[in-house]
């Protein structure tokens, strides 16, 4: 079997004043071919776990096309999502190819088209109308009904933090091989619930709402499937700061009994309504958080601001935290991380190591969120920003957040960076020369991912409530294309 690979991974933040360009596609992901399998292999992604997948079977060939992947960040810019459509879709290397994988998002938003993606399958569809085509999704992915139409089989991450990826890949190759190998016939149904589930809550991990919903749908697939017939049900949340028609949780079911299929897609719904208020955030002030100085019995405690998570869209440029940890006496040793900020970066790099000098942080690409905060800053170590991943997350892909900076203010470790990206596992600290197992307090830009590697390494992880692109008061932000009822969470189960 020859197997085509396509990716197109971006998470776009409506409310994000950070468009996506080609610039950030190639400091994450921008290869094909030789030079995919050579960046994939032996990485907890997608094209990670395609690999291997292909590695434990002698019959398979991987054909890689275009495969594109930023950091989650504003919308991308129109122009160059036109130009991965029509590199993937207009691929030669794909002529005669038996099946086709894409590692899709469901959360890409271009500047101009809201479902990219779609637009995507749709042109693949196209021009193979035969081919066996499957998808692999994040959990906060916006999917639309014209998207799965065009599927044959789809899968979603079932963890959150999200390091099953390579998992999911596999769990599609698996059914598309099935699909070749079987001359089978498959499609995947969509059943929304008009709900769009807030993430503040979703860890699965541990005890919730989201662990339980995949539980349940793993569990509903299996019973229903008393025979060979292909049926798999995989739940999704949405994303809940696209702007975009389409952002709507659900559930895909991939199926061969189309009857079987939609009952299953009407339970699994049935149990994402039932259990849609648990999934409402309570969060206290960053204010609120500091004052209860969750240190001082000796606890090592991480405080987080997922209103300004890169991974959900976030700046790093929010002054929210930060402002807050001015007044609260913090440890000595304690960090923040982290400030988006090349033009600090550079000063610091010009002024070196040991040098002092006067600068405002945060609020410099979005006064919505907050005024700058003026403070003195001691140069304590630069960077070049680059790092491999170590942690459970995306365990093994290289980093590079553009040339960075360690400050010094007042006490507290400052990290400034080039590029936006979420401190989320402990090489990224280490770069810095920071061990993050010796920090008293740790203040971070981040949210649920964070708890794959650091979740075992604080007695406390606390997240606090400011304002941001990814807040929790969602009414703050102006949206025109999602009704407001998708937000407002009901104990009722849909009938």
């Amino acid at each position: 079997m020859r197997i085509g690979v396509a990716r197109l991974w971006h998470e776009a933040n409506s409310f994000s004043v950070c468009e996506t360009t080609l610039a950030h596609f190639q400091d994450r992901e921008w290869c094909r071919g030789a030079a995919a399998a050579e960046l994939y292999r032996g990485t907890a992604t997608e094209p990670g776990g395609a690999l291997s997948w292909a590695g434990r079977r002698k019959d398979v060939e991987l054909v890689f096309s275009r495969c594109a992947s930023a950091a989650p960040a504003g919308p991308v810019d129109q122009a160059l999502l036109d130009s991965i459509a029509r590199e993937i879709a207009e691929d030669p290397a794909l002529e005669g190819i038996d099946g086709l994988y894409l590692s899709l998002h469901g959360a890409c938003i271009g500047t101009v088209d809201p479902d990219p993606e779609t637009t995507l399958v749709a042109a693949l569809r196209s021009r193979f109308p035969n081919l066996p085509i499957a998808a692999s999704f994040d959990m906060h992915a916006c999917i639309a009904p014209e998207l799965t139409d065009r599927l044959d089989a789809a899968t979603v991450y079932r963890t959150y933090p999200h390091v099953d990826m390579a998992e999911a890949a596999i769990a599609t190759l698996d059914m598309l091989a099935g699909i070749i190998e079987g001359n089978r016939k498959t499609r995947v149904l969509l059943r929304m619930i008009d709900k769009i589930l807030p993430s503040f809550n979703m860890r699965t991990d541990g005890p919730g709402p989201m662990g339980d919903i995949e539980t349940e749908a793993v569990a509903a697939a299996s019973h229903g499937a008393n025979d060979a017939a292909l049926l798999a049900a995989y739940p999704y949340a949405s994303f809940a700061y696209a702007d975009v028609p389409q952002a709507n949780a659900g559930v895909l079911v991939t199926c061969e009994d189309e009857s079987r299929g939609r009952a299953l897609a009407d339970h699994v719904a049935g149990y994402m309504k039932s259990n849609q208020m648990r999934f409402l955030p309570d969060l206290a002030t960053a204010e609120a958080v500091l004052a209860g100085r969750p240190w001082a019995d000796g606890s090592r405690v991480a405080i987080l601001e997922p209103a300004d998570n890169p991974l959900s869209g976030g700046i790093g440029d929010t002054p929210g935290l930060f402002a807050a940890a001015r007044n609260a006496d913090l440890p000595d040793g304690s960090v923040f991380a982290f400030f988006c900020d090349p033009e600090t970066v550079t000063k610091a790099h010009q002024e070196g190591v040991g040098a002092t000098f006067a600068v405002s942080l945060g609020g410099r690409l979005d006064a919505r969120f907050g005024q700058p905060v003026a403070v003195g800053a001691e140069v304590l170590c630069l960077t070049d920003g680059r790092f491999r991943n170590e942690d459970a997350m995306e365990r093994g892909m290289r980093v590079d957040l553009g040339r960075t900076a360690l400050l010094n203010v007042d006490g507290l470790r400052v990290i400034v960076t080039t590029g936006c990206q979420s401190p989320n596992d402990a090489a990224y600290f280490r770069l810095h020369g920071i061990d993050i197992d010796e920090v008293p307090v740790l203040l971070a830009k981040a949210k649920n991912h964070f708890r794959a590697a650091f979740g075992s390494r604080f007695d406390v992880i606390r997240s606090c409530d400011t304002p941001g692109p990814a807040m929790a008061d969602v009414s703050r932000l102006p949206f025109r294309n999602v009704p407001r009822e998708r937000f407002n969470l009901e104990n009722q189960r849909d009938t």
